[in-house]
């Protein structure tokens, strides 16, 4: 099996905690606001990443790391060993390192990379969230938070996310699909706020790339 990841899940758990759904409780709505504050406040972040996926039927796990930068007007840049997501807001480049092939599509019409809000409205109106409690990731204190689909028909059976702290930021995420995979990120490295490069959110096509534009 080879890992794909799934890119728009970063993004969308930043987002996820942005508001809080009526049915949250009272603790988890006081941690999503000040969450909700912290990432309000936002105007870059650039992060690491491990993911980790593991394949319950097969027994088996995997792990990619790579690099997460974000940027006001709905730009963000993911890369790893084997692929490059880049979009300026508008056009969305995936590119295949492997098989030096780039998918170009409209942002907005994007099924395998939708926008975050899009994500985001999904999570508020389809599930329900809850504070499980305290614990420590790396040393650090962290509220854990919970969200669960109103719909048992729902492929992502349960999300997870801890919440530092200090920083009141997401720094591991994890859901389990209905199969029983579960797909794992922990964030570190965290820079916020600091200049970051434009052309990091465009992409430049060389002649040996495949190009399949789907626009």
């Amino acid at each position: 099996m080879k890992l794909n990841v799934t890119i728009p899940l970063i993004p969308l758990l930043f987002l996820a905690l942005a508001n809080t759904p009526s049915h949250a409780g009272k603790d988890a709505d006081a941690v999503v606001r000040k969450v909700h504050k912290n990432y309000e406040q936002l105007k870059t972040l650039q992060v690491d990443f491990v993911q980790s996926i593991y394949w319950s039927l097969a027994e088996e796990e995997q792990q990619v790391e790579g690099k997460l930068y974000l940027a006001e007007g709905n730009r963000y840049r993911v890369e790893t060993d084997n692929q490059i997501i880049v979009t300026d807001g508008k056009t969305v480049w995936t590119y295949s390192k492997d098989r030096q092939q780039v998918i170009i599509n409209n942002l907005a019409t994007s099924k395998e990379n939708p926008l975050p809000r899009d994500l985001l409205l999904k999570y508020t109106r389809d599930f329900k969230a809850k504070l499980i409690g305290e614990t420590k990731i790396n040393g650090r204190s962290c509220y854990e938070i919970e969200f669960i689909p109103k719909s048992e028909d729902d492929f992502i059976v349960r999300t997870r996310i801890w919440v530092d702290k200090k920083r009141w930021l997401a720094v591991k995420i994890e859901q389990e699909d209905i199969n029983e995979n579960i797909t794992r990120y922990v964030l570190k490295n965290f820079q916020i706020n600091q200049s970051l490069d434009a052309k990091l959110f465009t992409f430049t096509i060389s002649e040996d790339m495949e190009v399949i534009d789907l626009r």
